[in-house]
């Protein structure tokens, strides 16, 4: 388990899932930066399918995070 937590207030905030079994060439299977709200996750969410995984921590909590795609343009061909 692991958990995100809040220097100045103490409130603790765990993440909804365990991981396991990420790739031999990774060594810490959670990461993030400092200055950053995402947080990178690689291998098996809750012994589910592997993977690798991106979260959003708004303060409270952490939500899937998906990037946006672009979406065509009226008259553009989508691919």
């Amino acid at each position: 388990m692991a958990a995100a937590i809040d220097a100045r207030s103490g409130q603790v905030a765990m993440l909804p899932f365990t991981v396991s079994d990420w790739p031999l060439s990774v060594s810490e299977p959670l990461s993030y930066r400092k200055d950053s709200c995402l947080l990178g996750v690689q291998g098996r969410r809750n012994e589910q399918a592997p993977g690798a995984y991106f979260y959003r921590f708004d303060g409270k909590r952490f939500r899937v995070w998906e990037p946006s795609r672009p979406t065509p343009s009226s008259g553009e061909a989508a691919s």
